[in-house]
């Protein structure tokens, strides 16, 4: 019989009517073979039609034909001939110690692993027809009497075969336990979405498993935890559906999936995996594009900071800094500003590591470190293909960041980014990094810093008590003390108890204004750099997260954790009036 996955499948692609589907489920059963060679045979659904709808619920996984290979009689004798015929598996490829095998139903991860353990070899899924698998068997092992008679003898030997494979791996592999696993991933994967988490932590201990979703930037236990008897099984699960190799658990993996969501449409997941002490940790990232913000005007910028923005990457030539740590939302601001710059008459290159989301009109390029195309070499090529803007993903060293610069002088605008604490530093890391300060101040336009802050939840939204001193000692002039309520969230079912619900970004904008740029000539350090900023109007990350605590966004806890590090901020913002423009 077919796995439950595949049946799943076969009943989500709609190629089956419901009674042609029930007879066949009913005759496979009784005759114990798999369900798609029952309707391939009948010819109750095209092979080609079928095999695409199978290979796409199983995240790409490639379609071959064994009846039409030629394979060698070396790889044939890999497996022994009763294996092949009673898996209804089929060698097709031999590479060094990985084993290619076609089969008609990949989701029997017991199997594959019993097998793999048998031969001594890694094995390789690909997917095949249960026709095209049959044909091929008949093909190249025969078809006489012993094979018809395990043919008929075929329900009999799977049960067989799953007791064999249970007490191997000290593991349930029936239909219910199969189900278990498909079931508990998929419906994790949609409450994730729902609950708008931004990743999926699959952690494997000793003795237990731990599944945590970050929402809002904090990562939450999950319930209900999954059932540890089968944590193999669901690490392979996870692995197979994006696309990994599941006998490969020495080296991290990178993979990806989809997933439709019931109320929010197709969701694309980003998978990595990593070998630890108990197993393989699994991270899966969501990407939902109905998620990303595209209007400048809804980032989080005060009205005076966008300006600056819009002021820098609408000029002829230069380059703009975004910078921040990982998950401060400069992907976000990246994006806002190319859709900004995405006009019919623009030609605009994007470089990134990787691909986070496709925007139309504009030619988006995954570098592969692996195979030494970097960023320095997307640059090179793209300014061989006539941009006008040029977005790379990361400036990491000297040479990426000269042809960035030499690119931002020779009449392109140049968007990219940093990790550093605030705008000043990253001015001070590009001169560190080796990049001449006088290219610096005629190609930077400007560097804007972010952070995200958590939006305190409207459901349990109440007024905080927080001491005057306090309130001065974390920047805001005394003069506004007592003048505004500050708000933080008691905790209810609509937040997960969190107090929060949701993010917003705070600024800070650096432009490179005529004293910045004798500041930086002068080699002057970061935090000089910062007081001449703000002399000149620049407001900081701290300033920023004072007027969301202002207009009742964000709690003061959330202003300390996204604007701890905003060195001297305390004395400049009690110097400058921050809230004059809320």
């Amino acid at each position: 019989m077919s796995g439950a996955r595949i049946v799943d499948l076969i009943k989500r692609s709609n190629l089956v009517g419901q009674a042609d589907m029930a007879k066949a489920m009913e005759f496979s059963q009784r005759d114990g073979i798999p369900l798609t060679l029952f309707l391939l045979r009948n010819k109750i659904v095209a092979e080609d039609q079928l095999m695409r709808a199978l290979s796409e619920g199983l995240g790409g996984l490639e379609v071959v034909t064994p009846d039409k290979m030629d394979i060698d009689s070396s790889i044939l004798a890999s497996v022994p001939r009763e294996m092949v015929i009673q898996h209804r598996i089929l060698p097709i490829n031999k590479i060094t110690n990985n084993l290619i095998l076609a089969v008609g139903d990949p989701t029997n991860l017991g199997l594959f692993d019993a097998l793999s353990a048998k031969l001594g070899v890694k094995i390789r899924l690909k997917l095949a027809s249960e026709l095209s698998i049959q044909n091929a068997i008949n093909r190249f092992y025969g078809s006489g009497e012993e094979a018809a008679k395990v043919a008929t003898q075929q329900k009999a030997v799977q049960q067989k075969a799953a007791a064999a494979l249970a007490n191997l791996q000290g593991v349930q592999t029936n239909d219910s336990g199969e189900s278990y696993v498909i079931n508990y991933i998929e419906r994790l994967m949609v409450v994730a979405a729902q609950r708008r988490a931004s990743d999926i932590h699959v952690e494997p201990f000793e003795t237990s498993m731990r599944i945590r979703l970050r929402v809002d930037g904090s990562l939450l236990e999950y319930k209900p935890q999954p059932r540890f008897e089968f944590r193999d099984a669901l690490l392979s699960r996870v692995k197979l559906i994006s696309g990994l190799d599941i006998f490969e658990k020495r080296l991290p993996q990178d993979g990806n999936t989809k997933l439709d969501i019931p109320g929010l449409g197709k969701m694309d997941f980003r998978v990595s995996s990593l070998p630890s002490v108990w197993g393989e940790k699994i991270v899966l990232r969501l990407l939902d594009k109905s998620n990303l913000q595209l209007d400048m005007t809804q980032l989080g910028f005060d009205n005076e900071q966008l300006e600056q923005f819009k002021d820098s990457i609408l000029k002829p030539f230069g380059m703009v800094i975004v910078t921040g740590p990982t998950g401060s939302g400069k992907t976000t601001t990246l994006y806002s500003a190319l859709s900004e710059l995405n006009r019919i008459t623009d030609n605009v290159v994007t470089a990134e590591d990787p691909v986070e989301f496709t925007i139309p009109g504009i030619c988006q390029v995954n570098v592969r470190p692996d195979i030494d195309f970097t960023f320095s070499k997307a640059l090179k090529a793209f300014l061989r293909q006539d941009p006008d803007v040029i977005m790379v993903g990361e400036i990491r060293d000297l040479e990426t960041g000269e042809i960035a610069m030499k690119a931002a002088l020779t009449g392109h605008i140049v968007l990219s980014t940093l990790h550093t604490n605030n705008a000043s530093e990253s001015i001070e890391r590009m001169r560190n990094m080796g990049i001449d300060r006088f290219t610096i101040v005629s190609a930077l336009n400007c560097v804007v810093a972010q952070r995200l802050v958590r939006k305190i939840c409207n459901e349990c939204r109440a007024e905080d008590s927080v001491a005057p001193e306090k309130q001065i000692a974390l920047g805001l002039p005394e003069k506004y003390v007592g003048k505004f309520k500050i708000y933080k969230g008691l905790g209810c079912d609509n937040c997960n108890n969190t107090g929060y619900r949701g993010r917003a970004a705070i600024y800070e904008v650096l432009t490179v204004s005529e004293p910045v740029k004798r500041a930086v000539v002068d080699n002057m350090t970061a935090l000089d750099l910062k007081r001449i900023a703000m002399a000149n109007g620049m407001q900081t990350l701290r300033q920023s997260a004072w007027k969301k605590v202002y207009k009742g966004i964000t709690t003061i806890d959330e202003l300390i954790e996204a604007s701890g590090s905003d060195d001297d901020a305390n004395a400049s913002a009690a110097r400058q009036e921050n809230l004059r423009s809320a």
